[in-house]
């Protein structure tokens, strides 16, 4: 399947797939359907090698090939769009079945009342098969929100483009028009700073802005605005605009784009490429090594002191929601384990603990968090949640880390930064963070991963 209508929506994904489901379905029931009313249209003579259940298997791949060289389920998907390149494909699809039975396969007799019927009832059911998938993702869509929802801020001539746009089945967004439409005139960061709330309030993801802030430092504020409720603001420039280099270009349906925030990880493939590795790698972990490991720690931590084998912390997670981070406990239990960070020879450290921070052992039941979706193998770490409200005010950037899924290591990590660190080494931590989102692939997580592994073997002095 080609990427470019579900490279940042789950909706376009499912419709695709759907509409496949829906069709293969739909025309095999009409050849099942048939076949009971008419008795056996289709017949093979005595002796023959060729079984039928191989002939419908064979319908279906055929199909399934011709699609994505018609490039069927990757094209427009408004229906009467889509529909034409629909019949095409099952036009084609007939008449290749029809001449290979006729030119290859002289023991099948096909009775031509089943052609027929089943011409007329195909050519019927596909525009069936079309509105009855639009109709029920909308309605799935509607409960779980698999479109972005999005909205448009301002007035200007590219307004009825972008609107068309948005609106469209293809784009895989959801317009929430709730936004007032304002010209050039009347901007202010005050209008900026309501437009963030009232697309908060709506579950708005993100805001294509078609009026600009005034200079830099205002673009600045807002993106720091955006960034602590989550919301990805996507300006639609004039073209005599001076661009600073933190802004990228991006081109949809002919229209230019500057998005502050561009990262691989916003592209469904790559979302899919990183959370299969994650669970590879993860249940790997937790069959090979945690099925065996974990009852020789668990042991090993209650004969040292008493108290739980895991330690369990609230965590900020992917858009700041806590989750519950998993790490076998390293102290002893105390009262302010969940807002003061561990440090260099912490006297709460128990024996065993000590040996599993400089380890890293500690970690290992993160593999769990990384299986059940909460964190992923590579990514910024998560901090407690009183640090992400301290840094979160003071750090430029620092939420950003956020629009990810924490990971278990990450590129801060093997390049020294871990432990507890002050304010200044807080913001060299968010650059890697944010460098590493930014210039995210598997290939990185892979080596990161290995990087990782032979800290844990030779020793981090950052360990502790």
């Amino acid at each position: 399947m080609g990427k470019r209508f579900h490279k940042n929506s789950l909706y376009i994904f499912l419709l695709r797939v759907f509409i496949l489901l829906f069709d293969l379905i739909g025309l095999n029931s009409v050849i099942f359907l048939l076949t009971y009313i008419l008795n056996e249209p289709i017949k093979l003579n005595i002796g023959s090698v060729i079984d039928l259940k191989y002939l419908i298997i064979s319908y279906n791949i055929t199909w399934i090939v011709l699609s994505y060289f018609f490039k069927t389920y990757e094209k427009n998907f408004q229906i009467i769009y889509n529909l034409k390149s629909s019949f095409k494909l099952f036009f084609f699809h007939l008449l290749i079945l029809l001449s290979f039975s006729l030119l290859f396969l002289s023991s099948i007799r096909i009775n031509n009342i089943f052609i027929l019927l089943y011409f007329f009832s195909s050519i019927i059911y596909l525009p069936i098969s079309r509105y009855l998938t639009s109709y029920y993702l909308n309605k799935l869509d509607n409960i779980i929100h698999l479109r972005k929802r999005v909205a448009i801020l301002g007035d200007a001539d590219i307004y009825p483009k972008l609107f068309e746009y948005l609106k469209s089945e293809d784009s895989g967004y959801k317009l929430i028009p709730v936004l007032p439409k304002v010209n050039n005139k009347n901007i202010t960061l005050e209008l900026f700073k309501e437009a963030i709330l009232t697309a908060k309030s709506n579950n708005i993801s993100e805001i294509f802005s078609v009026i600009m802030p005034l200079n830099d430092d205002m673009y600045l504020q807002i993106v720091n605005l955006a960034e602590k409720e989550f919301i990805r603001f996507k300006f639609i420039p004039e073209f005599d605009m001076v661009l600073t280099n933190q802004f990228k270009i991006n081109i949809k349906s002919e229209t230019l784009i500057v998005d502050y925030t561009r990262e691989p990880l916003e592209e469904l493939d790559n979302r899919i490429r990183k959370r299969l590795f994650d669970l590879i790698i993860s249940s790997l972990v937790i069959i090979f090594i945690l099925s065996w490991l974990y009852p020789i720690l668990a042991l090993l931590i209650k004969l040292d002191s008493k108290g739980p084998v895991l330690f369990k912390q609230l965590r900020s997670g992917r858009k700041n929601v806590p989750f519950t981070c998993l790490k076998f406990r390293t102290m002893i239990p105390n009262e302010i384990q969940d807002s003061k960070q561990a440090e260099k020879h912490d006297f709460r450290f128990t024996r065993i603990g000590q040996f599993l921070r400089k380890s890293s052992l500690d970690e290992l039941p993160q593999f769990f968090n990384v299986f059940i979706g909460q964190m992923s193998i590579i990514g910024p770490r998560p901090h407690m949640l009183n640090h992400t409200k301290q840094y979160g005010d003071v750090v430029e950037f620092y939420m950003q880390r956020h629009f990810i899924k924490p990971g278990i290591s990450g590129w801060a990590q093997i390049n020294g930064l871990r432990g507890n660190l002050d304010h200044k080494m807080m913001e060299i931590r968010v650059k890697y963070d944010l460098q590493y989102i930014k210039n995210w692939s598997i290939w990185h997580d892979i080596d990161i991963m290995f990087k990782t592994f032979m800290l844990t073997l030779v020793g981090d002095d950052n360990a502790y």
